[in-house]
């Protein structure tokens, strides 16, 4: 069990460093190590979605904090409509995944789904690179409008959509913080329009609020932390980590998701 406690809590204080800048691929794995540390206590993987909001949102007040003055409006408002019908469309298929005989083969789907989407995007940025191509592989709005769908959708079943809108704005050039600071505040939106879909869909019935309570220091000091991190690294190497990250994270969200299925095609 305290083996179990220090997998959660490190997932924790990830939820800051992420949020600090590097949401694009560290807060990948909050949800599968959360799930991994909670499982033995009960806890089933749409459970830990409504146990973790709270301490995104916690993280999400101290991004936007930091980053108030370094937001692309234009941006995320291009993003909003779209993320808000993907949030809808999540929702019920949350609510489909609770009514579903076999939940873990559904999650184990999902995640399997987020890892291919996560390792394709950072491979099709990759090529772009290595073929100096600068223009964005979909012309707008179209561009703008599959990216916001897909992030509702993937933050509502997994809270995973760092990957999806790192990868729209990375071939924009934003200068760093100008990039947190968009995720910080698009995440903002994105999390609190979550609330009533996640109250719909009964994932706050199970949550003890003691948990973001205890949990909340633990967000602040990897934001500290993160913020620390992040101001001695250039922008180069902050792209290189933010791929890298994303593209390692979705190798493990692959296996992971493939295991699962395996393991219940078997049962």
């Amino acid at each position: 069990m305290l083996f179990s406690w220090l997998i959660v809590l490190g997932a924790i204080a990830l939820i800051g460093i992420a949020k600090s800048g590097f949401g694009g691929g560290l807060g990948l794995i909050v949800v599968p190590l959360c799930a991994i540390g909670l499982a033995p206590m009960g806890y089933s993987p749409e459970a830990v979605l409504g146990l973790l909001l709270p301490l995104l949102m916690v993280g999400d007040i101290i991004s936007v904090v930091q980053y108030r003055n370094e937001v692309s409006w234009s941006h995320i408002r291009r993003l909003l409509l779209p993320a808000a019908l993907g949030i809808i469309l999540g929702g019920v298929l949350l609510y489909i995944l609770k009514t579903q005989s076999d939940p873990k083969l559904v999650a184990s789907l999902i995640r399997l789904e987020i890892g291919v989407e996560s390792m394709l995007l950072v491979a099709l940025s990759w090529w772009r690179v290595r073929r100096g191509v600068q223009v964005k592989l979909l012309p707008e709005p179209a561009r703008s409008i599959s990216t916001g769908l897909f992030a509702g959708i993937s933050s509502t079943l997994a809270h995973a959509a760092g990957p999806i809108v790192a990868m729209y704005l990375l071939p924009l050039n934003l200068d760093r913080r100008l990039f947190v600071g968009t995720c910080a505040f698009f995440f903002f939106i994105a999390n609190w329009a979550k609330v009533p879909v996640y109250f719909q869909a009964g994932l706050f019935e199970n949550v003890e609020w003691r948990f973001a309570v205890y949990g909340a220091p633990l967000v602040l000091i990897g934001a500290v932390f993160g913020r620390w991190m992040n101001k001695r690294l250039s922008d180069k190497l902050f792209t290189r980590i933010v791929l890298w990250t994303t593209f390692l994270l979705g190798i493990y969200l692959v296996i992971d998701g493939t295991t699962g299925v395996l393991h219940r095609i078997q049962d």
